[in-house]
């Protein structure tokens, strides 16, 4: 399937377990078909979109060594990177209302994405139908 958006969010993730919080940046990539008419920058022209939402979502997380430092860990092993938080998707793992919000920031930026590509072909003089949003 050909999707209209793509992007990465970054949103705050919390986790407590056995009376210890850590605080981590949740990295939410995302491919997405929204079901409202946008405009299609490649061939320049306002398309329709799907009936139905399609979106294709991973996460990572980014992972905070330098927390680890009685570990031995030294210079380039205690820099934070992103990893793999792939099983943060399985059902049931998450509440289904942090589903709804990745939902709604990913067409909010979807959203912006379009005004973003109509504005261009608005400037451009491409574009001859109202904006919208």
């Amino acid at each position: 399937m050909k999707f209209s958006f793509s992007g990465t969010l970054i949103c705050e993730f919390r986790l407590r377990l056995l009376g210890t919080s850590i605080k981590r940046q949740l990295q939410v990539n995302y491919k997405y078909m929204p079901p409202w008419s946008y405009w299609d920058s490649e061939i320049g022209v306002e398309l329709t979109g799907t009936e139905s939402l399609s979106l294709e979502i991973d996460f990572e997380i980014l992972a905070q060594p330098r927390a680890e430092r009685g570990m031995g860990l030294r210079g380039a092993e205690l820099e934070p990177y992103w990893t793999s938080a792939r099983e943060l998707l399985v059902v049931g793992v998450l509440n289904r209302h942090v589903y709804d919000q990745i939902d709604a920031m990913v067409d909010a930026d979807a959203r912006l994405q379009d005004q973003e590509r109509r504005q261009k072909a608005q400037s451009g003089g491409t574009l001859s139908l109202p904006n919208r949003l």
